[in-house]
């Protein structure tokens, strides 16, 4: 994804072992603005946390094909 690349971070992982993981920062657009944020590369398919959701409210339908607003 050629995100910059700032430095790896510990995580604690379910089974309780702790890794390192590599922490990147990107810029989205959220809302209509662009934001500075910080993603944790995990594998193929870098995480984007749920500190975006700050003051938000969000509804997620569970399902195939589930609705999702906020």
């Amino acid at each position: 994804m050629g995100l910059t690349f700032r430095h790896d971070i510990p995580a604690n992982l379910a089974d309780n072992s702790e890794v390192l993981l590599p922490l990147h920062e990107a810029i989205v657009l959220w809302d209509g603005e662009e934001r500075e944020v910080l993603v944790i590369a995990t594998g193929r398919r870098p995480l984007l946390g749920t500190a975006l959701l700050d003051e938000q409210e969000v509804v997620i339908q569970f399902t195939e094909g589930g609705l999702v607003t906020r």
